[in-house]
């Protein structure tokens, strides 16, 4: 056995994620004194607020917490999520639409994953986040990517889009905010996209990580609330780490259609089970906590949730 049949050449073909790579050698030149700031992981610089910490922490002592609980996630923290989804991405969902995730990045694997055969084409808008290539890579397919420089806002178009389909091209992979430009589709523009999209029969995975993170009263339409024909072939990528600053505690979720939910879901059970919500020594599923901290914030009504976390942190 040579040096490079030692592990499978699916797995050594895969690159270290720079985004973690340049933020480990940010936070060492900080451990050693040196004055860095680090632009690399996608992080708030405020903390957790002290209400999510201090529920997570009465959790761990409740022994129902201790156990397995359910692959997809608790029906509890599923209903939050289908709340926060009717009221951000204009659409409404059963929780058996929804699976809980370890972190945003487990989600969009599981969407590749679940969509691709080998040879599929995936169109990618860049500049993009460095794991998306990977991610398809690793299920098969083929990135196309379709690049919009600073001359036009980092917006494709959909002359661009059109231009790079192919009789090949199965899924659209659409974000806005885009990570990493932060530029916002408008929704002029996110119908056009997706009535595109709808048009060719092409699947979309949204990722709506950044969707609360906009500013100057710009919003971040939904593509399926554009375009809500296109619900049917489009898989919605969620979390709590940005909105929430909780990017440690590897909360995400996807939405999407039924039969495409059965296969992530599937995927899911033999690959992780249920999410870790806790480091250290506790396997904490405090998933109905969390859900009831989530529906409070949509039952307020807050649109500014960066200014509302920060008020909570700091001024309470």
């Amino acid at each position: 056995m040579t040096e490079s049949t030692r592990i499978s050449a699916r797995i050594a073909a895969i690159a270290e994620s720079a985004t973690l790579k340049v933020d480990a050698k940010a936070k060492a030149l900080q451990a050693a004194g040196r004055p860095v700031i680090s632009y690399a992981a996608g992080e708030p610089d405020f903390p957790t607020p002290a209400h999510v910490v201090a529920a997570a922490s009465a959790a761990v002592l409740d022994p129902k917490n201790h156990r397995y609980t359910p692959a997809v996630g608790l029906p509890e923290l599923r209903e939050a999520i289908a709340a926060k989804t009717l009221r951000d991405s204009g659409i409404e969902v059963p929780i058996s639409q929804i699976i809980v995730t370890n972190g945003g990045k487990q989600a969009v694997y599981q969407a590749f994953a679940t969509l691709l055969n080998p040879g599929d084409e995936v169109l990618v808008p860049t500049p993009y986040w460095t794991t998306y290539p990977e991610a398809i890579a690793l299920a098969g397919g083929t990135q196309v990517d379709v690049f919009a420089g600073a001359d036009q806002g980092y917006l494709v178009t959909v002359e661009q889009l059109e231009a790079a389909r192919t009789a090949r091209t199965k899924v659209l992979l659409f974000v806005s905010p885009s990570n990493p430009t932060g530029a916002v589709y408008s929704p002029e523009q996110t119908k056009e996209i997706g009535e595109w999209a709808e048009k060719h029969g092409l699947w979309v995975i949204s990722d709506e990580i950044y969707q609360n993170l906009t500013y100057d009263g710009v919003r971040a339409v939904s593509i399926v609330e554009a375009v809500p024909a296109l619900a049917d072939r489009t898989i919605l990528v969620n979390g709590v780490a940005k909105t929430y600053a909780m990017t440690g505690w590897r909360l995400g979720w996807m939405v999407g259609p039924a039969d495409a939910m059965k296969g992530a879901a599937n995927l899911q059970s033999h690959l992780t089970s249920n999410v870790n919500l806790a480091g250290g020594e506790h396997r904490l599923n405090g998933y109905a906590t969390l859900g009831i901290l989530l529906e409070q914030v949509i039952e307020d009504g807050v649109t500014d949730l960066v200014g509302h976390l920060v008020g909570m942190t700091l001024g309470d």
